[in-house]
């Protein structure tokens, strides 16, 4: 296992956004090549000494340390949000949008989006680089998408609107109800979801972000499963998982990506 670091300033992000690949076992040892999972809020998945603010992490490596051989063999590209929280909203959000901001809420009152053009970046810089530089799968059907909160939203996002390069999608506790009408304009305009091979749903039960609250949270969700499950996806193809009681936060999601990257990499 070993995880290589490396600035990109190419693009959209030319703030020099930091990008960890981990490379699982044997890979120096071998010429086979892996599938690829891109991850947003890269900085909170290998150790908590790489997170903002001393909040947890996922905590991957030690995961991987003690039960890599029940997990899919893969590499992980983890790409570093911004520290500033509407910065990193801003990021991930693929629409603008004004919003009405009760005082008591630390929120911005317009967010003018760059998830799509995040993406492009992803696709057209980050990509290519990766597929040039580590034998990977390049193919999208080993291309996988992760993302939780608005994180999440991106990845929801890029499932139908960049389907054609990523047909593995994680969404973990996605962040889509405050985005939800300019998402049914993006779903209205889908022509379908045939080239989704595996994707991954979930949200807790007590979850509450910077404007989304625990109802909003499981309503988004079931919303885009609906959508889904309207598409074609179905228990073959879909898993979603509701969590009682799970709040929105890293270690709760560190419980649970494990099994996310296990179910959408199952044929591997």
């Amino acid at each position: 296992m070993k995880i290589v670091e490396k600035k990109y300033s190419e693009g959209l992000v030319d703030d020099h956004r930091m990008v960890r690949v981990f490379l699982p076992d044997g890979y120096n040892d071998n010429n086979g090549r892996y599938p690829v999972v891109y991850m947003n809020d890269g900085q909170d998945v290998f150790y908590d000494s790489h997170t903002f603010g001393g909040v947890e992490s996922l905590r991957f490596v030690q995961y991987y340390q003690d039960y890599g051989k029940f997990l899919p063999q893969i590499i992980i590209v983890a790409i570093e949000a911004p520290a500033v929280a509407s910065e990193r909203t801003a990021l991930y959000s693929p629409y603008t949008k004004n919003f009405v901001v009760p005082e008591e809420k630390n929120f911005e009152s317009c967010i003018k989006g760059r998830g799509k053009e995040y993406i492009q970046w992803i696709i057209e810089i980050l990509k290519p680089d990766i597929d040039r530089t580590y034998r990977t799968y390049p193919d999208p059907d080993f291309t996988a998408l992760c993302g939780y909160s608005t994180g999440g939203l991106n990845s929801v996002y890029a499932s139908i609107a960049f389907q054609e390069y990523f047909h593995r999608i994680i969404a973990i506790s996605p962040a889509i109800a405050i985005w939800l009408d300019k998402l049914q304009e993006t779903m209205n305009h889908c022509s379908g979801c045939d080239s989704l091979k595996y994707v991954y749903l979930d949200v807790g039960t007590n979850e509450n972000g910077r404007m989304t609250t625990a109802s909003e949270f499981l309503e988004g969700s079931s919303t885009i499963v609906r959508f889904y499950e309207s598409q074609g996806l179905n228990q073959d193809s879909l898993k979603y998982n509701v969590y009682q009681n799970a709040v929105h936060s890293q270690s709760e999601w560190r419980k649970r990506f494990p099994d996310a990257l296990r179910w959408i990499f199952q044929d591997i």
